[in-house]
């Protein structure tokens, strides 16, 4: 075989691995790099190099995902030393970002300087839609448990007030029951409120009263209703909202009752020491975007995943059921849309609500 041939055969090999999307990289036993596509530089932390040929013979770690050391779940060395092919799942290369790391050791048999071969597939998104698609199984299934005990609960419940308020209006001022009566009444307003959100909750099918209706407007009339809390926790309420008018399809009041959520969230954050609300709606060609980013608290990272779970609170015990953003969850989603929240501890929080907009013909006006 001639060296032109080789050459050629070479080339064509060199094109084919340049052509993949995912980053591809040949590493020797001390991380140094000796081969990569052109994935490989152009997704890499510091891009800094003009030629793919200035890579060779840097770190993988310190050229790819920008640290001074490997990464702390990096498997490379146990699977070379194994001589097994191994993948994992990490969150550590870059910030935000999941990647499937595999690694096909030992390439060159077995010398001591066997090389390493590390392949990474961005599966951020894959995973995401399996985390939504596993929550909406769970929300449907405890959504049908939730309406069916509320409904079970709600006729021995009304019995309950009915006769607690009967009794209370019968007893004398001096009656010394009348306290204990009134407690009666208090917990079964309590739980008449439970349940009411459970049958919230359990609600999954599409909104019924569908309409077209300018969101801006909405979100107007909503902070109206949030104003007084708002004022009394000395909160600086701030709203970027367009001047025009921005049209979406659906329950007029279910997405009231999403923003209401939020907002009284975001004031609970914020209680006590005040802070700062920003309520924000844009809009892209088929989307728009209603955002509450509020300077509390705060949600610890371990409680994110959790955060849309029915009866999961941070509150404290008969501060909150639980139940407020398990309900906006499944609002949004029945209106085609996605709601997201990002946090840190000590800057606060963001709620993203995305929704479709409404169609050109659908619109007061359209045609």
């Amino acid at each position: 075989m001639n060296v032109e041939f080789v050459e050629h055969l070479k080339t064509q090999w060199m094109a084919m691995i340049d052509a993949l999307e995912d980053p591809l990289v040949l590493i020797d036993q001390e991380y140094n790099i000796r081969r990569q596509n052109l994935a490989y530089v152009e997704k890499a932390a510091n891009p800094n190099h003009l030629d793919l040929r200035e890579f060779k013979g840097k770190k993988c770690f310190e050229e790819f995902a920008g640290r001074n050391a490997p990464c702390p779940d990096c498997k490379v060395h146990k699977s070379n030393k194994d001589k097994l092919r191994s993948s994992w799942i990490s969150r550590q290369i870059f910030e935000g970002r999941d990647l499937e790391v595999r690694v096909l050791p030992n390439v060159d048999g077995d010398n001591d300087d066997s090389l390493i071969v590390v392949h990474y597939r961005d599966v951020t998104q894959q995973r995401a839609l399996q985390e939504s698609l596993a929550r909406a199984d769970k929300l449907g299934a405890l959504g049908k448990l939730a309406g069916g005990v509320a409904h079970e609960i709600n006729s021995p419940l009304a019995g309950i007030m009915a006769f607690a308020q009967m009794a209370l209006r019968e007893m004398k001022p001096e009656d010394p029951h009348r306290d204990d009566m009134k407690e009666i009444e208090a917990a079964a307003q309590k739980c008449k409120v439970i349940v009411e959100g459970l049958l919230g909750f359990a609600r999954q099918d599409a909104p019924e009263s569908v309409e077209v209706y300018d969101l801006v407007d909405s979100v107007q009339s909503t902070l109206r209703l949030a104003r007084v809390m708002v004022l009394k926790e000395r909160i600086d309420l701030r709203m970027n909202l367009p001047e025009k008018q921005i049209f979406i399809e659906g329950s007029k009041g279910r997405i009231a009752q999403v923003l209401l959520n939020l907002v009284t969230n975001a004031i609970y954050a914020m209680r006590d020491g005040g802070g700062e609300l920003e309520i924000t709606v844009d809009e892209s060609d088929d989307k728009v975007t209603l955002t509450v980013r509020d300077s509390g608290n705060g949600i610890p990272k371990e409680n994110l995943k959790r955060i849309f779970d029915p009866f999961f609170t941070t509150k404290a015990v008969g501060e909150g059921t639980g139940l407020g953003l398990a309900i906006s969850y499944s609002i949004v989603t029945q209106h085609r849309g996605k709601i997201q929240v990002e946090s840190a501890l000590g800057v606060g929080t963001t709620f993203t609500v995305e929704l479709p907009k409404a169609h050109q013909f659908g619109q007061p006006g359209g045609s």
